[in-house]
């Protein structure tokens, strides 16, 4: 069941993504929780399938998931408490370049 966190997070994954030139059926990415071994729960914004197909959509993708701080394509995941998924995304933003606007 998709709930308001998950479309905030999910809106600012596609927002970001935007902002490197991708449209949201570029990519696929899923935000879920995983269960402690402990108890509670670990959620995890895995890029699960990374835009591909030619050089300079690779490097752009390359490019977003550096400003979230992952550096390995292969296990590309944010995992912790929402508040924290959701600062890396904000911080991102902020790094990120900025769209146009019209004259």
């Amino acid at each position: 069941m998709i709930d308001n966190v998950d479309v905030a997070v999910l809106t600012k994954v596609n927002e970001l993504a935007a902002r490197f030139g991708f449209k949201p059926y570029d990519f696929v990415a899923t935000f879920k929780a995983e269960e402690r071994s402990g108890g509670g729960l670990d959620w995890q914004l895995h890029y699960e399938m990374p835009a591909s197909g030619n050089a300079l959509r690779e490097e752009r993708f390359d490019k977003m998931l550096n400003t979230l701080g992952i550096r390995d394509e292969q296990s590309a995941m944010l995992s912790g408490s929402v508040a924290s998924i959701v600062d890396a995304l904000d911080d991102a933003l902020e790094k990120a370049p900025r769209p146009r606007g019209r004259l």
